[in-house]
């Protein structure tokens, strides 16, 4: 099916307007943790980190040598994901249904989740996840198409690439083995060379994240291993409906049930019509949703980790939403009106809360708290190192860490407690540390008893200096101590 001209322009035009408004909004707050602590990769390139692959990194460093070092420059690479991944998702619907109104619905489904919406403003290791994930959907759906070598290839490409990116890349082969697998006109490619060369190109691309995995006793690897399948909580259920919970608000409720009903349609009707690539949207999406809920049993799950789960399971909806029976449409027609309403109002109190902090959300459940509040840390940090101008900073938490490096004026090392054995904050090394013994720090925390506790036999003696109040929206976040740590010895930094 050939796009025309109008639908081309009028997409352009849609995604150029959202990328120009999420650029906006990008410079407009402040980071968050998470976000200052990638920037400190970004300005130490290696092979991958301890929490993640380093694509991210990679396109942080690129945005922020072109354009400096600002939020909006740091933030640069989710603007552009969101925005690629929007036409990718236009394009796979559009070849999936073979109908130019399952790409605009995708698009209109998936811009209306919260979800989706912070993922074009807030940048995480999920910008370039997402954008490989679509691309390896968009190449097999353009092999099952037209059944042409290069695209095993771009499809090879893309799913290394977004290992590089992200773990949870890997939930992604599944589904696609699935379809090699279950469908005749897939399963032929078993036989070609090129399908295992294809394989050989994807392996190749994971190669620099399990060198440095490799080179660091597995750690990281280990680390995703031990979120997957050690993390023991007290009630499973609650950590169950508190996911549940946190996808109906990030996706919206009535989008959700949508898109449940999208991801089992495909896998029934790709399968009963031999539809590989309807059967594809379910495979690379329910399963994943599947192994989050299960997931969370055991531990905490974070509200955005399922979040390639609906790309699929928004083009599936697209594409149910148009086959579907003018009967069925229009019994349904009031509920889909409103799930898009309602995903839009909740996408745009979202912004608005992002941009303004004024809407009445206690501040303990508004995830855009995250953003507020660390100028005044920051200031009162850099107050009392100008009476000491010969101390160091130093944090119990690297999200804190990096927010403060970022803000400082000059960027300064702020070293990280209980960093030893793990190569977490790659700012410093172990000649960085070598540099403090005998001096003294002024050590930033959020709980005192604790975090003294850890370094007590470290320093010589500790004395409270002051108290600063991390607000958003004009109310109380939480509550940060600054503490003077006088004369250093050892125990804490060295063996990093």
């Amino acid at each position: 099916m050939i796009i025309r001209a109008k639908d081309s322009a009028l997409l352009a035009g849609a995604v150029i307007l959202a990328a120009l408004a999420h650029l906006w909004l990008a410079g407009g707050t402040l980071l968050s943790g998470d976000e200052a602590y990638y920037w400190l990769w970004s300005r130490d390139l290696q092979l991958s980190y301890y929490d993640h692959p380093a694509m991210m990194a990679w396109w942080m460093a690129a945005t922020t040598a072109l354009f400096g070092e600002s939020e909006a420059a740091i933030r640069l690479p989710a603007v552009l994901a969101v925005a690629g991944v929007t036409v990718l998702v236009f394009d796979i619907a559009r070849l999936a249904f073979s109908d130019i109104r399952a790409g605009w619905w995708a698009v209109v489904l998936l811009n209306a989740t919260i979800l989706f919406a912070a993922a074009g403003v807030i940048v995480t290791p999920d910008s370039p996840l997402l954008v490989f994930w679509s691309l390896s959907l968009w190449a097999m759906l353009r092999l099952l198409d037209e059944g042409r070598v290069r695209w095993l290839y771009v499809l090879g490409l893309s799913l290394g690439l977004g290992f590089t990116s992200k773990y949870t890349m890997v939930l992604i082969a599944p589904g696609i083995l699935a379809v090699f697998a279950l469908f005749p006109d897939a399963r032929r490619w078993w036989k070609s060379p090129h399908f295992w060369a294809a394989i050989i190109l994807a392996l190749a691309c994971t190669l620099p994240v399990l060198v440095w995995n490799a080179q660091h006793d597995w750690v990281s690897i280990k680390k995703q291993l031990s979120h997957s399948f050690d993390v023991p909580v007290s009630s499973p259920l609650k950590s169950l409906s508190t996911f549940l919970g946190t996808q109906l608000g990030t996706v919206t409720p009535l989008i959700f049930a949508f898109m449940l009903w999208g991801m089992g349609w495909a896998l029934w009707a790709g399968w009963r019509q031999g539809r590989p690539g309807w059967f594809l949207l379910g495979a690379t999406s329910a399963p994943l949703l599947a192994f989050f809920i299960r997931h969370s049993l055991g531990g905490l799950v974070q509200p955005h980790w399922p979040g390639p789960a609906y790309l699929g399971a928004a083009i599936a909806t697209s594409g149910a939403w148009v086959t579907l029976g003018p009967n069925w449409r229009k019994s349904l027609r009031w509920a889909w009106i409103a799930a898009v309403a309602l995903g839009g109002l909740m996408v745009a109190a979202t912004y608005v809360q992002m941009a303004t902090a004024r809407l009445p959300i206690p501040v303990k459940s508004d995830p855009m708290s995250r953003l507020g509040g660390w100028d005044a840390l920051t200031r009162a940090v850099q107050g009392e190192l100008a009476k000491r101008p010969d101390s160091f900073v130093f944090a119990s938490k690297h999200e804190v860490a990096g927010l403060l490096t970022y803000y400082l004026p000059g960027h300064p090392i702020v070293f990280l407690t209980g960093s030893a054995g793990f190569p977490r904050i790659p700012s410093y090394d172990a000649q960085d540390a070598a540099t403090l013994a005998g001096r003294d720090g002024l050590y930033v925390i959020k709980d005192s008893f604790y975090a003294l506790q850890d370094i007590s036999r470290s320093f010589r003696s500790l004395t409270l200096l002051t108290t600063v109040e991390r607000a958003w929206g004009g109310k109380v976040v939480d509550r940060y101590e600054i503490w003077l740590a006088e004369g250093y010895t050892s125990g804490t930094f060295e063996n990093k």
